[in-house]
């Protein structure tokens, strides 16, 4: 399926007609979202899951587009789980476009919604929480429901599934301009691999593609 959105640019990472990612990182498609192995490996194993449809964040989807997400999500579960040996990862989403921002403010390539995830326990509720409103959520899908047309983040990690947004209005650009990924690599303690340009993980992508391939024949 091809993303035939207005928005969708060539500097768009996950628009896949921008040839942004090789045909191998893309490890599974569906009919809303795919599932690719992204540069920039914090660890071994970094996942994304993201929309054809170039979506400013997940609470800007139909809700008749989650049934697959969580369907893509327990198979990403599995992968950790076999290869891994990892029972409760973290999935995130930087939703900065919750609020209707179209491009990122400081590097200017468009917002398109993607699902994060690692095979690591890593509690961003307990960082997130001092600072932010917390929004119980079941799962993804109630995103569109409770953020009400707010940027956001959103976190499943042990046992735990939240949106944060904005307790005070200066918050709200404060979210928009934010970078979760160094902060999960400073919980992780590999705070150097924070940022893809820095650390574009090259050996453990080509390392998770193959465990993917060898995940998926096993399980055939």
């Amino acid at each position: 399926m091809q993303n035939t959105d207005l928005n969708a640019t060539a500097n768009c990472v996950y628009c896949l007609d921008s040839g942004q990612l090789t045909p191998e990182q893309v490890l599974l498609r569906g009919e809303h979202f795919y599932l690719c192995a992204p540069r920039g490996q914090m660890v071994e194993g970094f996942l994304v899951i993201a929309p054809y449809r170039c979506y400013n964040a997940l609470a800007k989807a139909p809700l008749d587009v989650f049934d697959e997400l969580r369907s893509i999500q327990n198979r990403v579960r599995r992968f950790y789980g076999d290869v891994y040996k990892i029972r409760e990862p973290l999935f995130y989403e930087q939703g900065r476009g919750g609020g209707g921002a179209r491009t990122d403010p400081a590097d200017r390539f468009p917002l398109h919604a993607h699902l994060c995830s690692l095979p690591a326990r890593v509690d961003l509720h307990a960082l997130l929480g001092q600072r932010y409103l917390r929004l119980p959520a079941a799962d993804a899908a109630m995103l569109p429901e409770i953020v009400c047309d707010r940027p956001y983040f959103y976190v499943e990690a042990c046992s735990q599934s939240a949106a944060y947004v904005a307790n005070q209005h200066e918050q709200v650009l404060e979210i928009e301009k934010s970078r979760l990924k160094p902060i999960v690599a400073e919980l992780m303690g590999i705070s150097e691999r924070g940022d893809w340009r820095s650390y574009p993980g090259e050996r453990e992508l080509m390392e998770v593609i193959k465990n993917w391939r060898r995940h998926c024949e096993v399980q055939a």
